[in-house]
């Protein structure tokens, strides 16, 4: 038996949903707005969003589904599919190292707002389905699924990282995140 999404139902799962969410919508769209601007990018600020994000994503998956196999391989395996993905894709294109600054030149993407909503949608849509269905939660196909979905958008933006940092000459790892000449 399908849930019918009614005007009422909506209402109900809007007037649910915590208030501390609506303030964090309107913050990830000004970050993704900020985002879709060309800037110059200090590499330590380059790994926040992508280690912020993964590890979100994955305290969900943990948080959700505990240590449950399939899970974190699926997880694990959406966040490979996003870095082969992105080899392929090559994105973003045109971030450019600066010795002079030693920043990065990323240029303006609406990628990140999207990839930012993408993310905020899945984790709202799996929190209500899991409150309307909390069997849900031990059903390995909804694991899995989640758990990938997770991993992929999460993993987007770590390659998306990555192929900015790629853009600067090799050094050192911790040289590159500690000091920025």
């Amino acid at each position: 038996m399908a849930l019918e999404f009614t005007p009422v139902i909506l209402t109900r799962i809007l007037q649910g949903t915590p208030v501390w969410v609506y303030p964090l919508f309107l913050g990830l769209i000004v970050l993704g707005y900020l985002q879709s601007k060309p800037r110059d990018v200090a590499p330590a600020m380059l790994a926040i969003l992508p280690v912020a994000l993964g590890v979100f994503s994955l305290s969900r998956v943990l948080g959700t589904f505990g240590l449950e196999p399939l899970a974190l391989a699926a997880w694990a395996a959406g966040t490979a599919a996003a870095l082969l993905l992105n080899s392929a894709l090559k994105q973003p294109a045109g971030a450019r190292w600066s010795a002079a600054t030693g920043s990065f030149h990323v240029p303006g993407s609406w990628v990140p707002l999207a990839l930012m909503m993408a993310v905020f949608f899945a984790r709202y849509a799996v929190a209500v389905s899991l409150a309307i269905s909390p069997g849900l939660a031990h059903s390995a196909g909804f694991a899995a699924t989640v758990s990938f979905g997770f991993g992929l958008l999460s993993g987007l933006f770590l390659a998306r990282a990555l192929r900015v940092w790629s853009q600067r000459p090799a050094v050192p790892a911790l040289t590159l995140i500690f000091n920025r000449a």
